[in-house]
């Protein structure tokens, strides 16, 4: 079965989520760590390889210090 794509709000969010880290100076094996989970998961997460569940944004918006409408939001 071929791959598809990421879905495009999946990858504006993990665009998001990276834009944040790289604004904290946190690698992603930092916010992995933070999170609980391996700099490879986060990495999925940023390129939108895969989905992030509600609790895991809301988690991702605490560690990252931005309200959960910030992933959302298409200019800052």
């Amino acid at each position: 079965m071929p791959l598809l794509p990421p879905n495009k709000i999946d990858s504006f969010i993990g665009k998001r989520i990276r834009k944040r880290r790289r604004e904290l100076n946190l690698t992603q094996s930092d916010l992995g760590k933070i999170l609980g989970m391996s700099y490879q998961q986060v990495q999925k997460y940023e390129t939108g390889k895969n989905r992030i569940g509600a609790a895991q944004l809301w988690e991702l918006a605490k560690v990252l210090g931005v309200a959960i409408d910030y992933f959302f939001r298409q200019r800052t």
